[in-house]
């Protein structure tokens, strides 16, 4: 009932919660009708809020992977469109966390927290535990993920990024992938059309065009997490499970954000200028020392002629 006559409240996110944790209990008969009510609350995305629409969404997906899921002819495209519209809106504060306020920072990064945690349950729901078998629909979630990195706050950028790694790695062994190629450089690439970053279809958005030009950018991130994420998808490396999966990362990222810690790595550098003694020292030791050697006068007199 709150789903069918509410259009955005606070129980929304509460009872899609509720019904996506107890979806293997439903009724098949009431599967049917649940997702055509999520399927009417989807279609008025605008209005709902980033939280109800990611739980919709979840819901959805959990609700596929239940019983019955053979015998219900539902299109999983009708469910993954609006996943990919909703990608861009992970990081982008609310109406009410703008608000001036002494908790207003805590109140948003808890939040997205829970939205991230969501988001990757859903892109575990649609591409780990299922076969995508659309290569260019892969693309485009993969190039939305990446563009999605780029604005979020480390906390969410860590694990999306994971998240893209995982799925790469698990399709980047089809023989008839792409993914590969999103990889090098543009110039290199061969595709026909352009990349459409506005197309709200995936597949319609022609990725194969483009490249991950996200992944030099945040090379060069002021968090070493994600300096090393992006790095080492750009290299090609499998994550290192279970240490590196999405939701554990998510996890010790809220963590550190809530205690202000950052991992560094000291390194010790000589500054340019510096000229003292010990500097000296160690450079001369350091250079490759030439001595011209002065051979001695002896007495050989067995050499010596009259």
């Amino acid at each position: 009932q709150i789903d069918s006559k509410v259009v955005d409240s606070n129980l929304l996110p509460c009872a899609l919660r509720g019904l996506a944790k107890f979806s293997h209990l439903i009724h098949l008969d009431a599967v049917v009708d649940l997702l055509e009510v999520l399927k009417k609350l989807l279609e008025n995305g605008d209005r709902l809020s980033t939280d109800s629409c990611v739980h919709c969404i979840l819901c959805a997906l959990k609700t596929l992977r239940g019983p019955g899921r053979d015998t219900i002819p539902v299109d999983m495209k009708q469910y993954l469109i609006p996943l990919y519209g909703i990608l861009p809106r992970i990081g982008i504060p609310t109406n009410e966390s703008s608000l001036p306020s002494t908790n207003a920072d805590d109140a948003q990064s808890n939040d997205e927290g829970k939205v991230i945690e969501e988001v990757i349950q859903c892109l575990d729901h649609a591409f780990l535990q299922r076969r995508e078998l659309s290569s260019t629909r892969l693309a485009g979630f993969l190039k939305r993920l990446a563009g999605s990195s780029l604005h979020c706050m480390p906390t969410s950028s860590v694990p999306l990024l994971a998240c893209t790694r995982q799925i790469a790695s698990r399709y980047s062994s089809s023989s008839s992938s792409k993914i590969e190629r999103m990889l090098e450089n543009e110039e290199d690439i061969v595709a026909e059309g352009v990349f459409s970053p506005d197309a709200e279809d995936p597949e319609h958005s022609n990725s194969h065009a483009t490249s991950l030009w996200e992944l030099s950018l945040l090379k060069y991130h002021v968090h070493p997490k994600v300096a090393e994420q992006s790095s080492n998808m750009a290299e090609g490396k499998l994550l290192k499970l279970p240490g590196e999966a999405p939701s554990k990362l998510c996890a010790q990222m809220k963590r550190d954000a809530r205690e202000g810690h950052i991992e560094q790595k000291p390194m010790w550098r000589k500054h340019p200028l510096d000229t003292t003694a010990s500097s000296r020292k160690k450079s001369r030791r350091r250079q490759n020392q030439v001595r011209f050697i002065t051979p001695r006068r002896t007495a050989n007199w067995h050499l010596q002629t009259n």
